[in-house]
């Protein structure tokens, strides 16, 4: 990639800052940006991220409204899981539910986090399987729905907790507007 002057000149640059010939090399290899005297400083026309950034959706729903449906929507998930535990009868798996937050413990199978968020006026999930997620309400739709993925929450746990539990579940999330 170099030639030889070019490779000299870096090691004695590497040698006089005190850093490393492979730092120096990084440091060739990073887009340039030409600035001409009479112009300042201006970044790359690219950026590259590990993830996309985050989808900020600022929701319309009245406060109120929020706490009906995210309350019963919680209240709901939280019955189906305890008749559902009832019904497996394996006592690894359990399900709690304090201050707005249900856990649902499936033993060596990962453990669901499922929590409301007021000032977003969301319902966040973390998941062994999917990873964590945000679900905004979406009057059209009169469910929690995951911008990024287009998901919908019971859809989502529908699916992963028959894949987990080895068998059909259906929490019956859909049309949230009516579980309250």
């Amino acid at each position: 990639m170099f030639t030889k002057q070019t490779s000299r000149l870096l090691r004695r640059s590497a040698q006089s800052c005190r850093c490393s010939l492979t730092h120096v090399n990084s440091l060739v290899q990073l887009p340039r940006v030409v600035v001409s005297r009479s112009t300042t400083y201006q970044r790359p026309q690219f950026r590259t991220y590990a993830t996309p950034p985050p989808h900020v959706k600022h929701s319309d729903l009245p406060v109120e409204l929020y706490h009906r449906y995210s309350d019963a929507t919680m209240e709901n998930l939280l019955e189906r899981l305890e008749d559902l535990i009832d019904e497996i009868e394996n006592t690894q798996y359990e399900v709690e539910y304090s201050s707005g937050v249900l856990t649902l413990k499936l033993g060596d199978k990962g453990t669901y986090v499922i929590n409301k968020q007021p000032p977003n006026k969301q319902i966040w999930l973390s998941s062994p399987i999917s990873g964590p997620q945000r679900y905004d309400y979406e009057e059209e739709q009169d469910n929690w729905i995951y911008e990024r993925e287009h998901v919908v929450l019971g859809d989502l746990l529908n699916k992963e907790l028959s894949s987990a539990l080895g068998q059909e579940v259906d929490l019956g999330l859909n049309q949230v507007s009516k579980l309250s």
